[in-house]
């Protein structure tokens, strides 16, 4: 029996719904529809029975080319749903600048043939159905050893830089990239805790980029990784909670449109964090926290030049548990 709570499942047409048949096919409690011109009608007509779905899963072949009124309906009939945008790794981004005009803050994109790997959508409902937020170790095998900084100043930057290529063993062209990969992202992950996130009064940065210094009294900033032999997940926690949802849509969008642009246009590194992790997870708790994170693969489902998922989040407490804990504080 479908509970009064569903998965909307909503679709361009039946060619569009067949294609993501076997990732939607084990999600139980879900209505798939085709949209079509008594969209409208319908959506009235399970608001009418009582029927609340808590999440949408639009594919993108439907939102925001064909129906880029669809999210206002959802909304308009739907005021709670959480909306969550699925493509491919074949098909073109869907345009930033209407996601974040619509305020829709999840994107998934799903491999044509994730060869054994979860569906990265299945992840993506099953966390938002049951509202829970990304962890390093949900994203690595059970048991493996979740590696912790606290640092006290810029100095520490190369250290932990080490630490992450140290970790990643193996010999093949593949592991060389990826341990360049993490590198880089490790990098542009401290860059921003330690010259993006502290903003003073008038929102102004507080520091010059590259210059040294030690952290400001009750700022923390803390890098966790972990590398379990084919994934790297790591994520970045400072104390600011300086940035929200729609400054990262900006930002996404901005250098996405601006290449060849000098970096001043702003969030250049968060920019460059998406486009080399499978999936970027931005969890802000404003004026506290921010928690920028993801996951790569040495054999990864993804293309160089496919677009890549996002999921940004608001929170109010940090959860953290699973895997064994080593602390480099």
């Amino acid at each position: 029996m479908l509970s009064n709570d569903p998965i909307l499942a909503l679709f361009a047409d039946t060619e569009d719904e067949n294609a993501w048949y076997r990732p939607l096919s084990t999600i139980p409690d879900i209505i798939r529809i085709t949209a079509g011109r008594f969209l409208p009608v319908t959506l009235e007509n399970m608001r009418g029975l009582g029927i609340n779905p808590q999440l949408a899963v639009v594919s993108g072949a439907l939102y925001p080319t064909v129906m880029p009124e669809l999210i206002g309906m959802l909304k308009e009939n739907f005021p709670g749903i959480e909306v969550l945008v699925l493509s491919s790794t074949f098909a073109p981004l869907p345009p930033i600048e209407r996601l974040m005009a619509d305020k829709v803050r999840h994107l998934v994109i799903e491999p044509v043939s994730p060869e054994g790997m979860r569906s990265p959508l299945l992840r993506a409902v099953n966390d938002l159905v049951h509202k829970r937020k990304w962890e390093i170790a949900k994203h690595v095998r059970k048991g493996t050893q979740i590696h912790i900084f606290q640092l006290a100043s810029s100095a520490d930057k190369e250290a932990v830089i080490g630490a992450v290529e140290g970790a990643v063993k193996g010999e093949t062209a593949e592991h060389e990239l990826l341990r360049q990969k993490g590198a880089l992202l490790a990098d542009e992950m401290l860059e921003n805790a330690f010259y993006g996130a502290p903003r003073g009064a008038d929102g102004g940065k507080i520091f010059r980029k590259g210059e040294n210094r030690g952290l400001l009294p009750g700022e923390k900033i803390v890098f966790r990784f972990a590398f379990d032999g084919e994934t790297l997940a790591m994520e970045m926690a400072d104390s600011w909670g300086s940035l929200a949802p729609d400054m990262v849509m900006e930002y996404l969008a901005r250098n996405q449109n601006s290449a060849g642009l000098p970096e001043e246009i702003g969030g250049r590194g968060l920019f460059i964090i998406w486009r080399f992790l499978d999936q970027l997870h931005v969890d802000i708790t404003p004026g506290n926290r921010t928690v920028v994170g993801g996951h790569l693969h040495v054999s990864s489902p993804f293309p160089p030049e496919a677009p890549r998922g996002f999921h940004i989040t608001i929170t109010e407490k940090e959860k953290i548990n699973g895997c064994t804990v080593t602390d480099h504080s």
